[in-house]
């Protein structure tokens, strides 16, 4: 499958082409019958489809359905589409998205049992989840496209391609220039994969435990069992043949200078089968297009001391012509080098335009714009290497290119000396010395007393040595030698011994109140000498403490209602006391934006806001105006703090009360909150 240009109308793909060649345009016009599009779906029916104001929330390229009854009386229906969309529901901007979906969803299956279904598209398993109701359900979607805005050639990975069409040797014919009709069942072909009985599968079949007993749609394929098979063979099908290829411009760029008259090059892209595309514009002869493959250029000249304003690129196989005008802009010639020696970015650049010497311009390293001079070499003092400079010009053109990198490599990091923070220890008490935090390639440690009473050092040559302090108060002093790369190094450490000391006195900070999902921190201090702090947990759903051997800790509060407790206790030479800090969840605020019920299709739409934004967090719909009604859906909370629920063809229509309620697994709720019925 491959994209194809963008529709200077409302900014999705002129159209999608499978390897049959078959190109399909999207229809979203509501007086078109084959369309799938009525006016009840643009916000102003009155008025014609325009963008973004008044365009639907989604439109197909492609969309064929099926549907059957299992021997339950419940529903099987089958959703195959090429669809195009919005990332955040509303037509607007850079929110169009396209994707491929495949949607299987069966009711009234036994529980926890393994299901076939094979359709066009090839053949998936499941076994049936529980409802709740003792009965099984399959409710399975599979949506692959760019869905974050644009990126349409994503939905290229889908398995929604070659399309599928009514059979053109069984009458009813599809209607001219359609690929069905969307109102009646029909055969279809197409599929490209072959069942266990060399048939192409362009059927919908379930097979499954007694899913055939009582079903109308019981098969009839020789060598399956009915009792534990349905299948269809009659599928309804939107989608129009695209009568256009379509054009885009990927670049226009000129050249003048004052020995040469100025040209234009222009870049196209369309079909890849022949296209006759041609440019124009003032000051311009009116010039075709050369190429293959669906790439177009032209080299054109013009007249005049400035490059046309704007020129108009025509693809006149169109009908109508399809047209795309673009503001020709210079080509920016460039190159971008560090030095890691000098540690200079040195980048050489010149505009294509050497009459009219736009400025151009430097950024997209963290400095700013930097202005090139005339001479066009800017030479930079930086401490690093930006992977890729972007340089802009005042006349338009734009130019991203990767930075080279020249010199030397950087050296290993010295071998550094730390001999640990100053202690105070009580006379007669075991001491150990701590060079741990020494960095580097160390080859060897060696520790040195320089001052006070002599002590007898264990394991002089290692980082933690140990000794036992003095009978009495003294300053000792001493010092640690590390060796390896760039040493030696040295540092000093002292240990002041004194006779006796207070009990320091721990203070875990005050209790807090804090919002679900946030990162808190626990703010100690203590009165006196103190050598150590230590926080620990002791109360509430558990949580990972981060600098917990730290005065200030931090830790991120559950996504839900609790207390927590934490214990500070501090040490000293005088010996060890602790203190005690609760950390309280503020309650969860949640609103609802959309609550609508579309009973054509019977689409529930459901979404809203939390104040609570952290993974995890999911939001209980239910189906009537309290707690207590039946459960409609769980969904998610993003990292936005938005949810919402968004189904089609649902079996459960909304209650007597015309309400929902909604429950956070953060706690907040909502209780009765109406449902706006649409046709």
């Amino acid at each position: 499958m491959k994209v194809g240009p963008i529709n200077a109308f409302d900014g999705f793909p002129v159209w999608y082409k499978d390897e049959n060649g078959v190109r399909l345009q999207l229809n979203v016009d509501p007086n078109d019958p084959f369309s799938g599009i009525t006016s009840a779906d643009l916000p102003d029916p009155s008025q014609p489809v325009s963008f973004p104001t008044n365009y639907p929330g989604e439109a197909f390229y492609l969309q064929v359905e099926d549907e059957m009854t299992t021997g339950t009386g419940e529903r099987a229906r089958l959703v195959l589409a090429l669809e195009a969309a919005f990332a955040n529901e509303v037509p607007a901007a850079g929110d169009q998205i396209v994707f491929g979906r495949v949607r299987i969803r069966i009711f009234g299956l036994q529980p926890n049992v393994e299901y076939t279904v094979s359709h066009p598209y090839g053949i998936d398993t499941f076994f049936a989840e529980p409802d709740g109701e003792g009965a099984g359900e399959i409710n399975f979607t599979e949506d692959i496209g760019g869905l974050n805005g644009g990126e349409f050639d994503l939905a290229e990975n889908s398995r929604v391609h070659p399309f599928l069409q009514w059979d053109p040797t069984v009458e009813p014919f599809a209607p001219p220039g359609y690929m069905g009709n969307p109102a009646v069942l029909h055969p279809i072909v197409g599929s490209l994969f072959i069942d266990a009985f060399g048939e192409p599968q362009n059927f919908f079949r379930v097979e499954g435990p007694g899913i055939g007993i009582g079903s109308p749609d019981r098969t009839t394929t020789t060598g399956l069992d009915p009792d534990n098979c349905i299948e269809t063979r009659n599928f309804t099908v939107l989608g129009k043949i695209s009568t256009i290829a379509g054009v885009d411009v990927t670049r226009v760029t000129y050249t003048q200078s004052v020995s040469s008259n100025g040209l234009l090059d222009v870049f196209a892209t369309s079909d890849d089968t022949a296209q006759t595309i041609n440019v124009t514009g003032a000051g311009i002869d009116s010039t075709l297009l050369e190429g293959t493959e669906g790439q177009y250029f032209a080299r054109v000249r013009y007249t005049g001391a400035r490059p046309p304003s704007a020129i108009t690129v025509s693809n006149v196989s169109d009908n109508p012509n399809s047209i795309k005008e673009v503001v020709p802009v210079d080509f920016i010639t460039a190159t971008a080098n560090y030095n890691t020696d000098t540690q200079e970015l040195t980048i050489v650049a010149s505009s294509s335009d050497s009459l009219g010497a736009p400025v151009l311009s430097i950024s997209d390293f963290g400095l700013g714009d930097i202005a090139i001079p005339v001479t066009g070499i800017s030479t930079t003092n930086l401490t690093f290497a930006p992977a890729q400079v972007t340089i802009t010009s005042a006349a338009g053109g734009e130019r991203t290119i990767p930075v080279t990198v020249t010199g030397n490599p950087d050296g290993p990091i010295p071998a550094t000396a730390n001999a640990g923070v100053d202690q105070t220890v009580l006379i007669n008490s075991p001491v150990s010395l701590n060079g741990t935090n020494s960095t580097g390639a160390i080859t060897s440690f060696s520790w040195l007393q320089l001052a006070g009473t002599p002590v007898t050092l264990v394991e002089a040559n290692t980082a933690t040595p140990s000794f036992g302090s003095p009978s009495s108060p003294t300053s000792l002093s001493f010092e640690l030698t590390v060796d390896g790369e760039g040493g030696p190094s040295t540092d000093t450490v002292n240990v002041e011994v004194i006779e006796s000391a207070p009990i320091p006195i721990a203070n875990a900070g005050a209790n807090q109140s804090v919002q679900q999902g946030t990162t808190v921190m626990l703010v100690g201090s203590a009165t006196g000498n103190v050598t150590s702090y230590q926080w620990a947990q002791t109360a509430g759903v558990p949580v990972q403490l981060t600098t917990a051997s730290t005065a200030s800790a931090s830790f991120i509060f559950p996504t839900q209602q609790a207390t927590l407790t934490f214990e500070l206790t501090v040490q000293g030479p005088g010996g060890t006391s602790s203190d005690s800090v609760q950390i309280s969840s503020i309650p969860e605020n949640l609103t609802i934006t959309r609550v609508e019920f579309r009973t054509g299709d019977a689409e529930w739409r459901i979404s809203g806001t939390s104040d609570v934004s952290s993974a995890g967090v999911t939001i209980s719909i239910f189906n009537g105006s309290s707690l207590a009604d039946p459960l409609l859906a769980q969904v998610p909370v993003d990292a936005l703090g938005d949810w919402a629920y968004r189904v089609e063809d649902s079996t459960t229509q909304p209650g007597e009360t015309r309400a929902i309620s909604i429950q956070s697994s953060s706690g907040g709720t909502l209780i009765n909150v109406p449902i706006n019925l649409r046709g």
